[in-house]
This record gives C-alpha cells, structure tokens and sequence, in this order.
C-alpha cells in the first residue's frame, strides 16, 4: 500500500495523507476477508498476486482521491482508476485540469433515503367490473 501511495504522490509532486495507507491497507483486508476470489487472485504464483493487489490498490487510491482531493485527481489519467500504473510522466502539465471530469460528491453528510413510497393510487383506485 506504501509503495503505491509513494508511487502517485512522487507522480504528482506532492505528499499523500499517511492515513490513507492505514485506509488502503484495512480495505484489502476486509476484502482478503470477505471474498475468496480477491484471496486467490492475491495468492497467485510469482508476481501476479501482488500485481493484482497493486492494481486494487490503485483504483481504491483513486477513489479516496476523488472524494477527497478532487484537484489531484484531475490530475491523473484516466487509466489510473482502473487499476494501470501510472507513466513514466505526466502526460498533462499540472496546471491544466481536465475539464471532462465529474465533479466529486459534495462533502457533506446526505439527508436520509425516503422510505419507497407505497402505490397510494393502487389502493385508492376502485375497479368495477360488470
């Protein structure tokens, strides 16, 4: 997990949060946990099982990003999120934001979902057949 976020944020010429390998490092554990084709893959001969894993951890640094650092992601290609590594140098200068980007979910807490409304009408409605 180290080595990826050192990866990127040599990339982007700026310090990563450490806390987010603490973050990166407990969701591969809880995926190891709960999924059994995450394990497999990961236990794969040779370099493929970390290879794998680099590649999750990829992606999963690229949503932290997105949420929480959207100006460094924008940064990134967009090959970054799913998983690929990263080039030898930036393609885009750093001052240029791609403009093709969703903006990222705003930082704040969501209203609660509404309970699925039932079909009022349905029962409302009187059918008479003769």
């Amino acid at each position: 997990m180290e080595a990826v976020c050192e990866e990127a944020s040599v990339w982007l010429g700026q310090p990563l949060p450490r806390r987010w390998i603490r973050e990166l490092t407990a969701r591969a554990n809880t995926v190891y946990a709960h999924n059994p084709r995450f394990r497999r893959k990961v236990r794969a001969p040779g370099n493929r099982g970390r290879d794998y894993l680099w590649a999750f951890t990829r992606h999963w640094l690229a949503g932290l990003m997105w949420e929480r650092r959207p100006q460094l992601h924008a940064r990134l290609p967009n090959s970054y999120s799913v998983g690929h590594p990263l080039p030898t140098e930036p393609s885009v200068p750093s001052y240029r934001p791609k403009t093709i980007r969703r903006v990222p979910p705003a930082a704040r807490m969501r209203a609660p979902r509404r309970p699925a409304t039932e079909y009022a009408f349905a029962a409302a409605a009187h059918f008479h057949f003769e």
